[in-house]
């Protein structure tokens, strides 16, 4: 993995290359960012850049026998560590340390959510960075980095990923999963940003399904033509569905296109300007504007609250309906 084959994050990239370039590349550097945002994809192009012992300034080579080593997953000299159910443990790290200490090549530690090592895992990961070996490098994926130990954190280069500018998801749809141009701005949309969305919204054979039903109901609210009766038996169906984040969000991006045409008539990133819903006409832009906001607190409390979900969507569903009628 290259880093030529990896999209945006132009800031960490000038960063990574540069100090690739001039040999100036810390031993221990945390790589944050959200779930989805590209971390693993980063941590592994750095990895096998610092272990090609024939690149030319930042790319490796690709051809020595390091690089196909850590292209077959087969590479002796990089240790990759992951949760061990909820944790990462010290019985991982203490399997592999000694490793560390052999003598000749260079070798990377690359700890996938980091933040999830416990405190005797801390602990011996501390020792190490305070005197590592020479050629040994650490690699921290994590999303919350104010969890790991101040005094890891006080000891590594931190670089945060930022989320990828619209284009750059459609570019990197269209490359890696030969998509249309139309698909790929739809689930640019969704993604928030997040190429691991992206690809995860690409792989999934429900989408297709799951945008439809998103789409009637989103026209049947707007349009009042559902009693309150079919409202609450709605409510009831949606709390069992295990998709119901990225429906309610479906829904929402919806309302969301439609404000942005009623404001300023700018089509060029809505997820279908050419077939504009019969309902748009007839909803005012203050209405569009309540239901997202709605959609979007509705979305939150589910997330970070223990609500009932049903009784959270009979009142989101009757709210909405009544919003979007204004």
């Amino acid at each position: 993995m290259t880093f030529s084959s990896l999209a945006g994050q132009q800031e960490l990239r000038r960063m990574l290359t540069g100090a690739l370039a001039a040999d100036k590349l810390s031993h221990a550097i945390v790589l944050a960012g959200p779930s989805g945002s590209g971390k693993k994809s980063w941590g592994k192009a750095l990895s096998q850049a610092i272990l090609c012992a024939n690149r030319s300034g930042a790319e490796p080579c690709m051809q020595c026998f390091s690089c196909h080593s850590f292209c077959s997953g087969n590479h002796s000299d990089y240790f990759f560590l992951e949760p061990d159910g909820r944790r990462i443990k010290i019985a991982q790290i203490r399997s592999i340390r000694n490793n560390f200490y052999l003598s000749g090549s260079k070798k990377v530690c690359l700890i996938d959510r980091a933040e999830m090592m416990t405190a005797e895992t801390s602990s011996s990961l501390l020792k190490i960075l305070e005197e590592p070996p020479v050629g040994l490098y650490f690699i921290l994926l994590a999303e919350q980095p104010l969890l790991l130990f101040d005094t890891i954190l006080s000891r590594c280069q931190c670089y945060m990923l930022q989320p990828l500018k619209y284009a750059e998801i459609i570019e990197l749809l269209t490359r890696e999963r030969n998509m249309a141009m139309e698909q790929a701005s739809l689930l640019a949309h969704l993604s928030g940003g997040l190429p691991g969305n992206a690809f995860k919204l690409a792989d999934d054979d429900q989408f297709a399904d799951r945008f439809a039903e998103a789409k009637t109901m989103a026209g049947n609210l707007a349009s009042g033509r559902d009693s309150a009766l079919q409202l609450l038996s709605q409510a009831v169906s949606l709390a069992e569905r295990e998709d119901l984040i990225p429906f309610l969000e479906l829904i929402c991006l919806f309302y969301r296109d439609r404000l942005i045409q009623n404001l300023c008539g700018n089509c060029e990133q809505l997820i279908n300007p050419d077939q504009p819903s019969a309902w748009v006409e007839v909803v005012s832009p203050t209405g569009l504007e309540e239901a997202v906001l709605m959609i979007n607190a509705a979305i939150y409390e589910i997330k970070a609250t223990n609500a009932n979900r049903r009784l959270l969507l009979e009142k989101t569903l009757i709210m909405l309906q009544r919003r979007l009628a204004k």
